[in-house]
């Protein structure tokens, strides 16, 4: 672990570290303490104040029940993350199981879950998201279970590039010979060297399932009332955008700094630990080949000549001008 912090160490220093640091600090904070500090005063009903603009009062204005916007944003921190971590959570044992597949129940059927996975991918992350959740029903559990799989086929791709280029190791072909089991292949030898690549993507993984999340409230999928999350509240604050702007914008806000905090944080990781291997890029994983250390790849090195050869060899040798 202090290992690990070594590295990652420098790269949270950066500025971009710094930033994403303490916004994804700030943002868990207030999913914790929100409800506590202030969940009466954003359930405050206030007949004698509805749908009134920002004031010192009400920061944010109030919605159409007197209830003050801007407490209900915080307050809505809480449901927004815990359910975009939970539907993160399905996206990545259904991608580890599909894509350690190939290892664990051999090659036939392992191709059959690749071309599965394959032709998932295909398709945009959104369009499966919202086929998943017209399947799984309106509401907050069918857009987890929604996000969850349709996040899950590009992480079984990734999961499934780096489980064979370890499986091709030598080590790991020494373990198979001495008769050790695929599952304990699996685990012992194979997982621990592609969990760093692996949490990376999750984390960034997280954020675009926040923002998915938020847009399938916004369209009346998922949370719905008396819950709230904030595309709820975006949904809600829509109706009266043009005479009250931030009853949308704040809910907006949260869910694109929330969103940036989570995929910077993944990205500030990745750099500092160097990541090389494929990287999930817009919900698909990256061309072969692609690199995170930023560095191109040097000309491929050419066969060593043993020393003495030159002198062995009159032709290689230095010719004497007069």
């Amino acid at each position: 672990m202090a290992t690990r912090f070594k590295r990652w160490g420098p790269a949270l220093r950066t500025p971009v570290g710094v930033a994403a640091t303490v916004l994804l600090a700030v943002v868990l904070l207030m999913a914790v303490l929100a409800p506590v500090l202030w969940g009466d005063r954003a359930a405050a009903i206030d007949t004698a104040h509805l749908l009134n603009g920002p004031s010192s009062a009400h920061w944010a204005g109030t919605d159409n029940l007197g209830r003050d916007i801007f407490f209900r944003v915080l307050v809505a921190t809480r449901l927004s993350v815990e359910l975009a971590l939970l539907s993160t959570a399905i996206g990545v044992v259904t991608g580890l199981l599909l894509g350690t597949a190939p290892l664990l129940l051999g090659a036939r059927i392992g191709r059959l879950v690749t071309a599965v996975v394959n032709i998932a991918v295909a398709f945009p992350g959104l369009l499966l998201a919202l086929t998943f959740a017209v399947i799984f029903g309106v509401g907050a559990k069918g857009a987890v279970l929604a996000i969850g799989f349709a996040g899950a086929p590009s992480l079984a791709r990734l999961t499934n590039t780096l489980v064979a280029a370890i499986a091709q190791r030598d080590y790991v072909a020494a373990a198979r010979i001495a008769g050790v089991g695929r599952f304990r292949i699996l685990v012992r030898h194979v997982l621990p060297n592609v969990g760093e690549p692996l949490v990376v993507n999750s984390t960034i993984a997280a954020g675009g399932a926040l923002l998915a999340f938020a847009g399938l409230s916004f369209l009346g999928l998922g949370v719905q009332p008396p819950s709230y999350d904030w595309g709820r509240l975006l949904n809600e604050g829509l109706n009266a955008l043009y005479v009250h702007p931030l009853a949308a914008l704040t809910p907006g806000v949260a869910v694109v700094l929330a969103g940036l905090g989570f995929n910077l944080f993944g990205e500030a990781v990745a750099k500092g630990i160097g990541l090389r291997t494929p990287v999930v890029v817009m919900g698909r994983p990256a061309a072969p080949g692609h690199r995170r250390s930023g560095r191109p790849p040097g000309p491929p090195a050419g066969p060593r000549r043993p020393a003495g050869h030159a002198a062995r060899c009159p032709s290689l040798s230095p010719r004497r001008t007069g």
